[in-house]
């Protein structure tokens, strides 16, 4: 019985593959949409410059004033990367995941003209030079992070749920065992 019962706790408990990449946490999923947002930004502010909408004057100076709170937000991705690649990994990991983002918004950012980005810019100059403010535009702009990875609520999350089931299944396992080894 006691091997039986050995077997079944084994059975319930989730295995996580080897390969499984580390999760990203929330400060790395702000500074992910943050500099997702600046990138957005940037970007655009170089393709719209031989339009009607050129901000890209604009743009420098949102760099020039908020520089605190976005190197901050860089200094939160590069922990970020540090953690999944190690520090010898780390910047290349960093310089690729920017180098994807540049290349989302190569061909414009979804929805939104050169013009609204422009009123987007104004915006982010009105701003406090903080990185809660930088966030909160970013939500209201609609930017979602471009992550290279699950984010650690939803895996705790998935996680959780699947502790909760194994462990109904194993209450179940153990009385249908009781009732086996009563019979």
């Amino acid at each position: 019985m006691k091997k039986f019962v050995a077997a079944v706790i084994a059975a319930a408990m989730p295995l996580a593959p080897a390969s499984a990449a580390p999760c990203w946490k929330k400060v790395a999923v702000e500074a992910a949409q943050i500099r997702d947002f600046e990138m957005m930004l940037m970007v655009s502010a170089l393709r719209c410059r031989s339009t009607g909408s050129n901000f890209l004057a604009d743009y420098n100076r949102f760099i020039r004033e908020k520089r605190d709170a976005l190197t901050q937000v860089n200094d939160e991705l590069r922990e970020h990367f540090r953690s999944v690649a190690g520090p010898i990994g780390a910047l290349g990991a960093y310089d690729n995941y920017v180098t994807s983002l540049a290349n989302v918004y190569g061909a414009g950012a979804e929805g939104l003209a050169c013009r609204d980005l422009q009123s987007i810019t104004d915006a982010a100059n009105a701003l406090p030079a903080t990185r809660a403010a930088l966030l909160e535009l970013s939500d209201a702009a609609g930017t979602t992070p471009h992550l290279s990875g699950a984010r650690c609520d939803v895996v705790m999350a998935i996680a959780g749920q699947e502790a909760e089931q194994s462990a109904d299944d194993f209450e179940t396992r153990v009385a249908v065992a009781s009732r086996s080894g009563e019979e």
